[in-house]
């Protein structure tokens, strides 16, 4: 199975790539650390995603506003040459001037047309502040597209670094988690499923007993809502969390315990911590007695009901043996 060696840096995570890492070396912890990594990193794919679109959106209106400028620009820019040619000449002949001055018509003639020609002058300015302002704004449009595509490559890249680190935690995650359910403790087999002497009142045990020190971590098996938290009956201080596993239900029992982390109602992670390895309730010793039921818990006391063996279906991480043969 690919694996790679986790090591934590702040938030993030670090892979190391073509680092095997054994199982262990691997931790509960790691695993919770992963899978929030992996669903912060989503997050930040989609915040991404969305600030590509908003910059997308922003640079159509600023291609079609600077198309529109450029519309503008260019029909003004004919205006201009238009009054430019309709522009009477700065002074007149010689001829011109002997007229106006002798003939009162020709004078309000001149007149007239001196007018005229102050009102081109005056248009002719104020085409000429309007040309100038419209290029003036082009440049602006010009800057800010240039600032937005720069966002956008940004943020593409950004898209494409989170993209691939996604990608490897997904694998990392793949690697570490079990194919089903996490062995819940470290420790050693005591007792395990199946047929049992009789001892407390039952015949058949419907789970299996893993023994370790007083205050040895108990771990999640799987992701899941926590349904029972009680301290009293055989089982002492115990805990159950139903799962949905592809759309199946599954509940895990966790017994004797000497401490309880976790509260009714609570969503769990898969390896998170929820309390400690105790000896309360019928206990001969501190260990864990964890069981996995197929459904909602079911117990008997005589067959295995609606329990499976959780050596069949539990591993810890990595894919290694269920339990260690010492602690």
């Amino acid at each position: 199975m690919w694996k790679q060696l986790i090591m934590t840096a702040g938030v993030g995570v670090l892979l190391c790539q073509g680092q095997t890492a054994s199982a262990s070396e691997m931790t509960p912890q790691d695993l919770v650390h992963t899978e929030k990594s992996v669903q912060q990193t989503k997050q930040q794919v989609k915040e991404t995603k969305q600030s590509i679109h908003a910059i997308k959106t922003k640079l159509k209106q600023v291609d079609h506003h600077a198309e529109a400028l450029r519309d503008k620009i260019e029909g003004t820019s004919k205006n201009l040459e238009s009054i430019e040619k309709e522009l009477v000449p700065a002074e007149q002949s010689l001829f011109a001037k002997v007229v106006s001055s002798v003939l009162p018509s020709a004078k309000a003639e001149a007149a007239e047309a001196e007018e005229a020609h102050q009102t081109l002058v005056e248009k002719k300015k104020q085409t000429s502040e309007t040309l100038k302002q419209l290029k003036e704004e082009q440049q602006q449009i010009e800057a800010t597209r240039q600032d937005v595509k720069t966002s956008y490559d940004e943020k593409s890249k950004q898209y494409k670094k989170q993209t691939n680190q996604l990608s490897d935690l997904k694998k990392q995650y793949e690697a570490m988690a079990p194919d089903q359910f996490l062995m819940p403790a470290e420790g050693r087999l005591s007792q395990g499923f199946g047929a049992a002497s009789g001892q407390f009142g039952y015949t058949f045990h419907n789970g299996l007993d893993i023994a370790a020190k007083t205050g040895t971590p108990i771990y999640a098996a799987e992701a899941g809502k926590v349904t029972k938290v009680s301290a009293s009956g055989p089982y002492g201080n115990h805990v159950q969390i139903e799962h949905n596993v592809d759309g199946q239900t599954w509940t895990t029992v966790y017994a004797h315990m000497h401490k309880v982390n976790v509260k009714l109602g609570q969503t769990v992670r898969q390896g998170e911590a929820i309390g400690q390895i105790g000896t309360t309730g019928n206990s001969s010793g501190p260990h864990l007695h964890f069981e996995i039921h197929k459904g909602n818990y079911n117990f008997s006391a005589s067959s295995a009901g609606n329990a499976i063996d959780p050596m069949k279906v539990a591993a810890r991480l990595g894919g290694a043996s269920p339990v260690k043969a010492t602690f």
